[in-house]
C-alpha cells in the first residue's frame, strides 16, 4: 500500500468514525462478497424541470425518478457498474434457478427502493423480463415514482384472492412489470407467512426471469426477518457511509437462518 493512498484512507476513517466505507472493510465484516460498487447519480435537473414538476410537492419523486438508470447512457459508469451487477446475478438465476430476490438494507435511507428500480432496469436492458414486488408495505415509494396505484396490489392479491394477473401492472418499464403494495397492513408478517403469498410466488416464477422484492429495512421492521425466509436470494444494500460495521452485522443477524440465500451486499451511492 503506498504511502498516499495509507494517508487518504486515514482521513476518511477519521471523517467517517466507525462507519463501514470500503469493499474490503464490508468483506471483512460480514464475510460477504461485494458484488457491486454503484457510484454517486447526481440528479438530472432538467429532466423535472422539462416534465414541469417545480412544484415542492412533486419535487421528491421527480429528484427520485431523475436517478434512475433510464436517465444516463449505457456507457455511463453508473449503467456499467449495474450491467456488472446482473452478470453477477444472472448464474444464480438462470442455473440455480433462484429467481425470486429480497433487495434489502440495514437501515432506512440507503437506496434500496432506488437500487431495486435501477437492477429492474439494467435487467431489462438485457433482455431479462423482471418484476418489482413492493414489499415495503409502509412506505412504498416505487409505485409513486411510477405514478401506479397502490390498489389492488400485492394485499389485494393476498386477503382478496385476486388473481396475480388482475394486480400486476404491465410494463411500467420495459421488460419490467410492478405489483404495487396495495392498501397498508398493520402486520405484514401474516402476509409473508401466508400461503397464498406462496402461490403467487410459485406463479410469478413462471412468468418472469426474475422478480425483485423491495423489502423494508431490516433493523426497523421485524416483519423483513420473515419475509427473508421466502425469498429464494437476498442483497444486501450498503450506501456508502451510512451504517456502522455494528448495524450492518446486526442487519446480518436479523436473518442469520438464512444468510446462505444472502448472495452479497451492493455499495451504493459511492464516491468516484
Amino acid at each position: 500500500m503506498t504511502w498516499l493512498k495509507m494517508k487518504f484512507q486515514g482521513l476518511v476513517r477519521r471523517l467517517f468514525g466507525a462507519k463501514v466505507i470500503t469493499p474490503e472493510e464490508i468483506e471483512g465484516v460480514l464475510k460477504l462478497p461485494v458484488l457491486a460498487v454503484i457510484p454517486h447519480l447526481e440528479r438530472r435537473r432538467s429532466l423535472a424541470q422539462s416534465a414541469g414538476l417545480i412544484r415542492r410537492r412533486l419535487d421528491l419523486n421527480g429528484r427520485w425518478r431523475s436517478r434512475l438508470l433510464i436517465n444516463f447512457p449505457d456507457h455511463s459508469p453508473a449503467a456499467i457498474a449495474y450491467d456488472n451487477l446482473i452478470h453477477e446475478i444472472r448464474p444464480v438465476v438462470q442455473k440455480d434457478r433462484r429467481k425470486v430476490i429480497l433487495v434489502v438494507s440495514a437501515v432506512a435511507g440507503e437506496g434500496g427502493s432506488l437500487t431495486c428500480a435501477n437492477l429492474a432496469i439494467a435487467a431489462g436492458r438485457q433482455g431479462l423480463k423482471t418484476l418489482i414486488i413492493e414489499g415495503h408495505m409502509r412506505a412504498p415509494r416505487i409505485s409513486g415514482v411510477f405514478h401506479v396505484d397502490l390498489e389492488p396490489g400485492l394485499t389485494g392479491c393476498l386477503n382478496r384472492s385476486l388473481s396475480a394477473s388482475s394486480c400486476i401492472q404491465k410494463f411500467v418499464l420495459p421488460f419490467t412489470d410492478l405489483l404495487a403494495a396495495g392498501r397498508s397492513v398493520s402486520y405484514p408478517a401474516a402476509l409473508w407467512n401466508s400461503a397464498a403469498f406462496q402461490q403467487l410466488l410459485d406463479v410469478v416464477r413462471t412468468f418472469y426471469d426474475l422478480v425483485l422484492i423491495e423489502a423494508s429495512p431490516l433493523l426497523l421492521f421485524p416483519d423483513t426477518a420473515e419475509l427473508a425466509k421466502k425469498v429464494d436470494t437476498i442483497l444486501l444494500v450498503h450506501q456508502f457511509g451510512r451504517s456502522s460495521s455494528d448495524r450492518l452485522g446486526k442487519a446480518v443477524e436479523k436473518i442469520q437462518d438464512v444468510k446462505d440465500r444472502i448472495l452479497g451486499v451492493v455499495l451504493n451511492d459511492s464516491p468516484s
